[in-house]
């Protein structure tokens, strides 16, 4: 009797097996070779789940945007102000040893996206956007509802999000404080709404 294979499933696992290793060595440095020993599979076995190796890229950091859902959403319910939640929003891949080497990985994707942009690439960044979109606008719909900020602050989650890329960016370029620029920012942001409610 013939084993059924879910290929979903595979591929995800084989990714979960690879996390470690890619946050070692990195994007350019990671061999199909290397994949295969780590995830105990033949190289062969890899072709059949994966096209190459930028594909197998794609699912790790899958997997890593699977964890970081799972942590903003805890978020999204848990009793606190709108702004503390955008602050973690915002800070919780600046937070630990764990975000700084995803941010690492991050960044190396970045770079290959600006300058080898393929259709796959822009559409794999633009669901990863939608997703994170989709939990900022939770965040935001919360505190439209707890009366804290106004409707209109749906209007600002893209432009939110551009900041939190940005963010990303400038603390490796430049060196910013990335706690330092989100409090700059929520405060800015809280004080306007607080003078025009005040209005």
């Amino acid at each position: 009797m013939a084993i059924i294979v879910n290929k979903e499933k595979k591929r995800r696992n084989i990714a979960f097996a690879c996390k470690d290793l890619l946050l070692e060595n990195g994007i350019n440095e990671l061999t199909i070779a290397q994949i295969a020993k780590t995830a105990g599979v033949g190289k062969g076995t890899i072709y059949e789940y994966f096209e190459n190796k930028e594909d197998i890229v794609f699912e790790i950091i899958t997997v890593f945007i699977a964890e970081y859902e799972h942590r903003l959403l805890e978020i999204v319910d848990e009793k606190r102000s709108t702004k503390e939640k955008l602050f973690h929003f915002f800070y919780i891949i600046h937070g630990d040893e764990e975000g700084h080497k995803q941010l690492r990985i991050y960044r190396e994707f970045l770079a290959i996206s600006m300058t080898h942009g393929t259709r796959e690439i822009m559409d794999f960044n633009r669901k990863c956007r939608d997703l994170f979109l989709d939990i900022l606008s939770q965040i935001i719909e919360k505190g439209v509802e707890n009366g804290e900020i106004p409707e209109q602050a749906h209007d600002m989650k893209s432009a939110l999000l551009t900041f939190s890329l940005g963010l990303v960016v400038d603390t490796h370029t430049i060196g910013l404080d990335p706690k330092e620029e989100i409090n700059g920012l929520l405060n800015t942001l809280f004080n306007f709404i607080e003078m025009k409610e005040k209005r």
